[in-house]
Order: C-alpha cells, then structure tokens, then sequence
C-alpha cells in the first residue's frame, strides 16, 4: 500500500451502506493496440493489471461499505480472466464480486459498456453509492461513470478529493478536484462518484493474497435487462494509427553550454510566428441564415477552449453547407459569433443532469436531427454529453484530438475522429448514428482568428434548465487557469526527473519564454502541479510552437500529448531515453547543467533582431 494520504477517510455512515465499485482489467505499461478481424480492439499479449485509478475507488468503496457496516460488491466486464481483478479487490476488503462477461459483448463502446454495467448494477438490488476511478489508463475518457447513472436516473459528482457524511440528509460532502478548481458539493444518494486520484491509498493485494475459492458470479448477456450486443455499439473503431508525427530526432553532443546555443539556433531555425497558424472559421453560405445541418457546439465554460472549440465546429459546418449553434450559459452572442456560433442556445442552469435532460429535449423537438454535437474536454462538457448520449441512444466519441469528416459506403458524410489509445497510439473512431456526438480536446485543435459578423449577432433562444436537487455545489475555488496551457505558444513539460524543490530554477527560461508549465500523470497525481496541466493519454493534447520536456522519460502515454506540436526540445541525462526518440532535438545532459546555459542561449536569440520573434515564441 502507498502511504496513507492526509486527505483522510470518510467519517462513519448512520447507516449501513451497500456500495458498488466499478473496475476495469486494463494492458499493463504501454502496450499498443491491434484490430482483430471484426475491428474490434485488442491488446494481444499484454499483461493486464487492476486499473490504477479503480484502486482508488475500491478502497473508497471498502471504506464506506465496511465502516457503515454495510457490503461492498465489486463489478467488471471483461473475459473470464477479468476475474483476476475481482481476486484482488476481495482481497483488499470487498464483499464480493460481479463479473459481466459474455462474447456478445466483445467490441462494446462505452455506451454498451455503461448499459450492461447499469443491468448488472440492477440485479444487486438497492445499492447506495457506485464508485468508478476518474479515468483509465488504457485511453479511457471517464464517459462511463456519467453514462451509468443516465441509466439508473442518478446524480453524479466527482472526481472526489475527500469524502464525510452529510449531518442533516442522507448523502455525503465532497471536495472535488477539478482540473483547475477545487469545490465542496453536497451529494443525495443513492450516486454515482468519481474518485480522484490523490484522494486515498491504493487497493493492492499480491496474487498469494487472492481468495481461492472467491465469492464471485458471473452474468451473460442473457440475464441482463436492456443490456444490447457489443455489434449494436453506435461507435466503432476503423483502425489503429502510429500517434506522434514524422519526427527525425536531431541528437546533440558536446558540453551542456555547446549543446543548449545549438539547441536554440535549431529551435528558432523551425520556428514561425504564433500569428502565422491563425486562419479565421471559414464563413460559408449557410452564416447568412440558417439553413443545411446544425452543427452544435456545447461547453459550460466558453472561456476554457471556447474559441477553437467553436473555430472547429465553423470549419466542420463549413464542409456540410450548414450551421453552427453554440450551446453554452449566457454569454457575449457577439464573441461567440466572432468564434463561429451562427446561433445561441442559451442554457438557463448550469447542473449538468438537467442541462443533459433539457437539451435532448430540445433536440428531439428539433424540424431535422442535428449532424453533430460537440463539446471540449472539460468534466462539465464531457459529463453532458455522456448523459446526451445515454438520452438519445448515440454513442459517444471521446477526447478526439483531430476530426474531419468522411464519406461512408453510402456516399453520407460521417464524423470521424482520432483519440489517444494507449502504447502511443492513436484509434480512429467514427459514429453510425445521428447525432454523431464528440468531445474534442480543444488544445490539439488548430488556432483560428475571429471573423468579422456583417450581419450583427447571431440569434440568442433561451432554454430553461432547472437546478438539480440530489446535489449542490459550494464553496468553489479556483487554482489555475484551465486554459493557460493550451494557449500558450511555448510549453515547458516537468516529468518526475525534476525534483519539485527546484521548480524556481526553471522560473528564469519560463519568464523568458512567456512559457506555461505542464506535467507528466506522475507529477500531477502527486499534487504537484493542478492537473489541468496534465498532457497525454489521461491528460490534455497541446500544440504549442515549442515544448521543452525536462526531466520525462518520454512515455507514449504523454508524448501522444504532444503529438501536434510544432517543435519538441527534450533534455534528459539518459543517452537512451525513450523521449529521445519522439523530439526534433535532443540534448543528453543533466537538466541542472544545461538549464542556465539554454536560458543565455535563447536571451541571446531574443536580442537579435532577425530571431527575436522566433525565440521568444
């Protein structure tokens, strides 16, 4: 077990609790991905392992099952060899366990997934609280919580920090770790939480540990209620692509000084004017009115990825002919015009349950379906549109860092969409049903200058969305800036390499560079830095002009983070560094070295007048 946290354990329930974990069985390390026959993904001949994030929920699950004197079950769909994290989970403290496991299930999206996980959730009688991890390691983008308490009509909430019980309602308190905020909510159970990463010790258990024989069941497809086959999931995957692009590393030599000035003579030589990547949303036929499919744009928060979520959904439009509706709280119909809305859907509430609710509605009332929907990666957007999804029975493509649109075997126009896979990989996923509903990674987009609006604001329509009664927010605190990263020109990414006590001596080249900081899973699961700052798999997409890796070994599951940057510095001591192999330039020191030396070496750039724009990014 890791050492015990500080944000401690839930205080004793008044009643007994049954709590539900969801885990799942995922590769172990970075193994990639291979389609099988069927275009089903598979990880053929990876060693698997009891999710990390899931760990979390487990112990949290114990806790609260275990210290109410209730039960706690535990509940995966897999194989039968997914039995084995079940094993562990018993061993850890877990009553018993429920594996869902049937061939027809093979190949299910999250929404499949979701609906035999609520089935099986189902059949355990009256469960108070389900817990799942916020994520998984293998690419997963946290949809299926949300979607699995659309099912069962329940609240969600999460990720959760710490946990104590409510002393006037039955429910509990929690501090959620946002991605740059922190807030106190109360929650009604029964629920589904999310639990953060940081929020307690681990569930481990070595395999001698295992109970043999284990109180665990099996279902089948059979005896799950409004479960569906895996070949009715509404998305798919069409291939498996190498992530990263065509990188030739350039690998220096000599003293850190040599090396740091022929790493910035480099980097300036690549480097072009931030402005020089702007393109405004192309304005098509349709912005004069209405007309041809509807395009919407759905976000909590339009200041946070707002404008290239927008930009994208222009650009999309654009290709189809028709429109783009941004869905968002009030806000400035002129800025969001300026952006790409050719229309606004104003949201009267912000709870995402009922916002969910009342925009299906709207949409089922809609003359035509709209094309698509999208939204940014935030857990406002992403919980929305996993509950949309659920509402309209449409699937959902999650986190994509790049779409476009294809023509299918019928000749009709489909989203299609890349998202990170684990083993630096990237899936190409499509969707079979209207509307094709999308998260985008708003920081992987491309940049877009505002257009001009001859024809004034685009029109306002108010929807009313109440406020959801099973959970109120307070107390809310912001931490960081979630859109810093993403719209920074240069990024500087800390792995575990460097020691937290020494972040100051980066301060100097980060002041010089107008530079953002970013972090490696590692070092954001430490509390290090916020995790908006996370990049990679279970993180944030960038495409700053510049990232400068120090101290990060270079997994795939962070380097597909910044896969569409435009330059990648790495500094590492290990000549055999994997990050090595996925820059443009490479320098072999200790970062401690050559820091100083780079920081004089990009000064110097910046006081010439013919690199001044390119160092200074």
């Amino acid at each position: 077990m890791e050492p015990t946290s500080t944000t401690g354990s839930p205080r004793t329930y008044h009643r007994p609790l049954h709590t539900v974990a969801l885990v799942k069985q995922v590769p172990l390390g970075d193994h990639p991905g291979t389609l099988d026959s069927a275009g089903r993904l598979l990880r053929d001949g990876a060693g698997v392992e009891l999710n990390p994030w899931c760990r979390r929920a487990v112990t949290r699950a114990v806790e609260l099952g275990r210290g109410s004197g209730g039960r706690t079950t535990v509940v995966t769909m897999g194989p039968p060899a997914a039995a084995d994290v079940l094993k562990e989970a018993l061993a850890c403290g877990a009553d018993d366990g429920l594996l869902v496991s049937d061939p027809a299930l093979a190949g299910a999206d999250c929404l499949v997934t979701a609906k035999a996980l609520a089935a099986a959730i189902r059949t355990l009688g009256p469960v108070d609280l389900v817990l799942v991890g916020r994520s998984t390691v293998d690419g997963g983008t946290g949809a299926v919580g949300p979607m699995v308490a659309a099912l069962l009509g329940l609240p969600f909430t999460g990720p959760a920090l710490t946990l104590e019980a409510a002393q006037d309602t039955d429910g509990l308190i929690a501090t959620l770790q946002l991605d740059a905020a922190t807030e106190t909510v109360g929650l009604t159970l029964p629920a589904v939480l999310a639990v953060a990463e940081r929020s307690c010790p681990p569930a481990k258990a070595a395999p001698d540990r295992w109970p043999d024989p284990a109180p665990i069941r099996t279902l089948g497809a059979d005896r799950l209620a409004g479960s569906v086959p895996g070949t009715a999931s509404p998305t798919r995957v069409d291939r498996v692509l190498r992530g990263g692009t065509a990188r030739r590393p350039v690998i220096l030599t000599g003293s850190p000084a040599e090396q740091a000035a022929r790493a910035v003579d480099l980097v300036t030589a690549r480097s072009t004017p931030r402005e020089g990547r702007a393109a405004a949303p192309r304005v098509h036929a349709a912005a004069q009115g209405l007309a041809g499919p509807a395009v919407l744009a759905v976000t909590g928060s339009p200041g946070d990825g707002g404008r290239a979520l927008l930009g994208e959904a222009a650009e999309i439009a654009g290709r189809l002919a028709g429109h783009v509706v941004a869905v968002t709280p009030p806000a400035d119909p002129g800025l969001l015009g300026a952006w790409g809305a050719d229309a606004m859907l104003h949201l009267g509430g912000a709870d995402p349950r009922p916002a969910a609710a009342a925009l299906a509605e709207w949409i089922r009332r809609c003359p035509s379906t709209p094309w698509a929907v999208l939204g940014g990666a935030t857990p406002w957007d992403r919980e929305v549109l996993a509950r949309l999804a659920v509402h309209l029975d449409a699937g959902l493509l999650s986190d994509l860092t790049a779409a476009a649109i294809q023509l299918d075997g019928s000749g009709r126009p489909r989203l299609v969409g890349h998202k990170p896979a684990g083993g630096g990989t990237l899936a190409e996923v499509a969707s079979d049903r209207l509307p094709q509903i999308a998260t985008l990674r708003t920081g992987s987009l491309a940049d877009r200058a505002a257009r001009s609006l001859p024809r004034g604001e685009p029109p306002v329509e108010l929807l009313d969305v109440g406020a959801d009664p099973l959970l109120r927010g307070f107390d809310r605190r912001t931490v960081d800036d979630f859109d810093a990263v993403e719209r920074a020109a240069a990024v500087i990414g800390l792995g575990a390499g460097v020691d937290p006590a020494r972040y100051a001596d980066v301060e100097p080249l980060r002041a010089l560079l107008g530079a953002e900081l970013a972090a490696t899973r590692k070092v954001t699961d430490a509390g290090t830095l916020p995790h908006c700052r996370q990049v990679g798999v279970t993180g944030r997409g960038i495409a700053p002009l510049l990232y400068l890796a120090i101290g990060i070994s270079g997994s795939p599951h962070h380097m597909v983070g910044v896969e569409r940057a435009h330059t990648v510095l790495a500094v590492n001591s290990d000549p055999d560094a994997a990050v090595f192999g996925h820059c443009d330039i490479g320098i072999v020191a200790d970062w401690q070295d050559v820091l100083p030396a780079l920081t004089a070496a990009f000064g110097r750039a910046a006081a010439r007048p013919e690199t001044a724009a390119a160092a200074t990014v």
